[in-house]
């Protein structure tokens, strides 16, 4: 496994050692997250698929597996102990699973693995004909941000670079529970969680009460369900259930804000029908013990799982596109609806309808659902499984002609070959429009090559929702970088396109530009958020957090670094800065640094950082890729202890819960300032609880600047230059700014008008 997806302090047990798992179909998403946790339980594990798929690449570039392209009976490995693992989309003349029956290997199903692998942790499964896979990515991120450490198990990525797996040592595992092919019932499920049910998978069930059969049964075992409260819905449990709804729902283009239990939750995904999801997520982590306020907090910072709403970047002509999975008629209504909330000029839906099977069964409620959109385009179907043979007659023409026949519809465009959409999109998108490209196949891929930018390269990527503040403009660039090759990759196309290159980290400490960033903002995980113990020597990636590398020295035995449990940035950030907090220093333990830059990766010593109180030399465009720590040794309980003793004097003196990006002003070392803090300065100049626009000094610690609502940063410079002045004005002191800044930020007392 990929250590920068988890902060697990114990390698997780790896009682499947000595099995050989052979994945057919391994680049399917469920299948390679399935791979993904053999691997980590001590596994060895291979595979094969009909072609790559971003989830098999992903798969051979951490290290887990390098997928066979094409199935041939030579993929299915020699030697005994092997078992077969098959999905539900490979069929049983599969030459490699009759080659495995012809040697007498073991088939599982990916049904049995399943189940296996959730027997052997509490599971939280999330099932539902729509939004499981969202819900279960919000769960994910509720129960780290709470400090739970789960494992999970979904059809996507969770979001935030995390891949579609992990296998942690925590005790709970989120699962993604399936009914296409009834697997969700081979699981062990203590939490369950139902967001809707509808007949969807016609080839799996005759009928919608055959559908509320199986889910009956899945509701039958576990100790608690959540269920969406329709009396339809919680009929199907036999046993006490926790309904869940969501009402007074405030949308905007930057996502919603609505109350569940006394809280106030703000996300940063648009739909009302994502204020639902998230109300499923909570329930299930508040019966899992998560506090409400950390779960609350880490979907505050959900972003959005891969393929659901995910922007995608600018055409060259300035229309925004996003990718959605959406291929039923109730997700392409959702999907639409929420896009009508970014307010475009003109909604564009691009549908590629799935599956020969089900385009004849609903071709005419997905053509009158895609005439929610302005203009509809229509592309031909996405086979998966199914031949054209055997369904003669269908195609996405129909739904086109449907779509077309519906009343009130716009233009509709029957394109049925990529290149034939992608020159018409071409000429017909402008800036204003909102393109939203929908289906469960490639389509992706349709999308990507109209943005017209490297593989894994966004445009106008909105930069507020990477900032802890959540104010600011998009990056005209955005790129995750996992690896020393893919961040040099990165900065050579940067490079030969003449733009610049910044990096973002936690964005803890953060304030970017309302009319947003030029160039290519990049943002380190994976590999580069790596944490790597090497006796008393710790070797963190510059994406890793602070407090998660604190922590993990704790767990090992070594002290030096504890001063960052409180810092919620990232190595990165913190050389950047010499993050010093409680006494200790970032410039007294680091050994080295390696810094990217445009022309290669250098690596530097502490001398030559020019280090002093919260600064360095280096410039935009160094990114810092890997730092080395010389940590000293002690007693584990002891640095944890210290630990605890710092996280609950942070608890005590700062606000918790609230949108900031930190300390706003460093300390003076004026004279005049009698030894006292910015904060109490600020404080004395009574500011605690001065605002402008949707910001203000929090009450409770005036060095705080909070976002109430939806806040600027125009309006947190404005709070700025206030709190500045009062305490000039009383005390003759000029407070400097501790936040750093991307994109052109002006701090209007500075009469060079200069970023810092």
């Amino acid at each position: 496994m990929n250590a920068g997806e988890g902060t697990a302090g114990t390698a997780p047990a790896r009682p499947w050692s000595g099995r050989r798992l052979h994945f057919v179909g391994v680049g399917g998403a469920g299948m390679s997250a399935y791979a993904r946790a053999a691997h980590a339980l001590g596994a060895q594990v291979g595979g094969s698929d009909a072609a790559a798929s971003p989830y098999s690449q992903r798969l051979a570039a951490d290290g887990i597996l390098d997928a066979a392209i094409g199935h041939r009976a030579e993929n299915v490995p020699a030697g005994a102990g092997v078992e077969v693992v098959y999905s539900s989309a490979v069929p049983a003349d599969n030459v490699e699973r009759s080659a495995a029956r012809e040697r007498g290997i073991a088939e599982l199903s990916r049904a049995h693995l399943l189940g296996e692998l959730s027997a052997l942790r509490r599971t939280i499964a999330v099932a539902g004909t729509h939004g499981k896979t969202t819900t279960a990515s919000m769960l994910v991120h509720a129960l780290r941000c709470a400090g739970m450490d789960p494992g999970w198990l979904v059809g996507a990525p969770v979001g935030e670079g995390l891949a579609n797996a992990h296998w942690s040592a925590g005790e709970w595992l989120v699962v993604e529970a399936d009914e296409s092919d009834r697997s969700m019932l081979s699981l062990s499920v203590e939490v369950a969680v139902v967001t809707n049910v509808e007949l969807d998978h016609h080839a799996t069930f005759a009928s919608l009460a055959q559908v509320r059969e199986a889910f009956a049964e899945f509701l039958s075992g576990p100790r608690a369900a959540v269920v969406w409260d329709r009396p339809e819905l919680l009929e199907l449990r036999d046993g006490p259930v926790v309904a869940y709804d969501v009402s007074e729902v405030a949308l905007s283009a930057q996502g919603s804000r609505f109350m569940w239990n006394g809280h106030q939750v703000s996300l940063a995904v648009p739909g009302e029908h994502n204020a639902l999801n998230a109300v499923g997520a909570l329930e299930a982590a508040r019966l899992a013990g998560a506090d409400s306020a950390s779960a609350i907090a880490g979907l505050a910072g959900f972003h959005g799982a891969g393929r659901r709403f995910q922007a995608l970047g600018r055409s060259a002509a300035g229309a925004l596109l996003y990718d959605d999975y959406a291929h039923h008629p109730t997700e392409i209504a959702a999907t639409l609806t929420a896009a009508r909330t970014l307010a475009p000029r003109r909604l564009v839906a691009v549908f590629q309808p799935h599956l020969y099977s089900r385009t004849a069964l609903l071709a005419r409620e997905l053509g009158a659902t895609l005439a929610l959109a302005d203009t509809a385009v229509v592309l031909d179907v996405y086979p998966a499984r199914e031949h054209a043979e055997d369904h003669p007659g269908v195609s996405g023409l129909m739904v086109a002609e449907a779509a077309a026949d519906s009343a009130g519809g716009g233009p509709v465009y029957w394109l049925s070959s990529f290149a034939a959409a992608e020159s018409v999109l071409r000429e017909m998108l402008g800036e204003g429009d909102l393109c939203v490209l929908m289906g469960a196949g490639n389509i992706d891929e349709l999308g990507r090559a109209l943005v017209g930018v490297p593989a894994g390269v966004q445009r106008d990527y909105p930069l507020a929702r990477l900032t802890t503040v959540r104010t600011g403009g998009a990056g005209e660039f955005f790129a995750r970088a996992g690896s020393e090759a893919r961040l040099v990759e990165l900065l050579a196309w940067a490079a030969g396109a003449g733009v610049t290159v910044a990096v973002v980290g936690s964005g803890s400490n953060l304030l970017v530009a309302d009319e947003g960033v030029a160039g290519l903002v990049v943002k380190l995980d994976r590999e580069l958020a790596d944490i790597a113990v090497e006796g008393s020597r710790m070797v963190c990636g510059g994406g890793a957090r602070l407090p998660a590398v604190a922590a993990r020295a704790a767990r090992e035995g070594l002290s030096g670094i504890e001063f960052g449990v409180n810092i919620p940035g990232t190595v990165g950030g913190a050389v950047r800065m010499n993050a010093n907090a409680y006494d200790g220093q970032l410039e007294r333990v680091l050994e080295w640094v390696d810094v990217a830059t445009a022309t290669g990766v250098q690596r530097r010593q502490p001398a030559q950082l020019g280090l002093s109180y919260r600064r360095s030399n280096l410039r935009d465009g160094e990114i810092v890729m890997r730092a080395s720590l010389a940590l000293a040794p002690a007693a584990p309980q002891a640095v944890k202890a210290m630990l605890a003793d710092m996280r609950r004097r942070r608890h005590e003196a700062q606000p918790q819960g609230i949108r900031t990006f930190g300390s706003t002003f460093k300390n003076p070392d004026d004279p005049r300032a009698l030894g006292r803090s910015a904060g109490l300065l600020l404080a004395e100049a009574g500011c605690n609880g001065v605002g402008v626009g949707g910001a203000r000094f929090a009450p409770k610690h005036a060095n705080f600047i909070e976002n109430t609502g939806e806040a600027t940063t125009a309006d947190v410079l404005a709070v700025m230059a206030e709190g500045r002045r009062r305490v000039l004005e009383r005390f003759g002191v000029e407070l400097e700014p501790e936040v750093q800044t991307l994109g052109d930020v002006r701090f209007g007392w500075r009469t060079d008008a200069a970023r810092l």
